[in-house]
């Protein structure tokens, strides 16, 4: 009775790590499958990122240049080439320095019987405007 289950038990044992070892190598061979897959579609993804970096940059270009039309028909070439450079001047106008610089961080508007001041904050520099005309600025120092 002994010997016939010992030679169970090795029977059981050599079958389980036949089925072990099929069932191992099929993972594996699964792995691998899936490993060349996903290589594939990362160079797949690799290559459209490329592809869209590449038109990003061309649209920006295309932008700056419909822009750059934009504030030259609006305002001549000269203003309009200091608009796009960033530019500031007195005597410049709020819709002026709205276009070459954007929104302010912030506006502060006074009226006053003799005119109207604001200034306009974009980060630690302040801007004066009397009746839309830009007359000074300062900047804030550190503490």
């Amino acid at each position: 009775m002994k010997l016939k289950s010992i030679v169970f038990i090795c029977f059981f044992a050599a079958a389980w790590a036949q089925q072990k070892n099929e069932y191992s190598q099929e993972k594996a061979d699964s792995l691998k499958s899936l490993k060349t897959v996903l290589l594939l579609e990362k160079a797949s993804l690799v290559s459209d990122i490329t592809r869209c970096e590449k038109e990003i940059d061309s649209l920006k270009s295309e932008i700056d240049n419909i822009v750059q039309k934009i504030f030259i028909k609006k305002y001549g070439t000269e203003i309009g080439t200091r608009i796009i450079n960033k530019q500031i001047w007195k005597g410049m106008s709020t819709k002026m320095m709205k276009d070459s610089w954007g929104e302010p961080d912030k506006i502060d508007v006074n009226k006053k019987k003799w005119g109207k001041f604001e200034q306009w904050y974009y980060g630690t520099v302040t801007y004066f405007f009397k009746d839309g005309k830009l007359t000074d600025w300062e900047e804030t120092k550190a503490k």
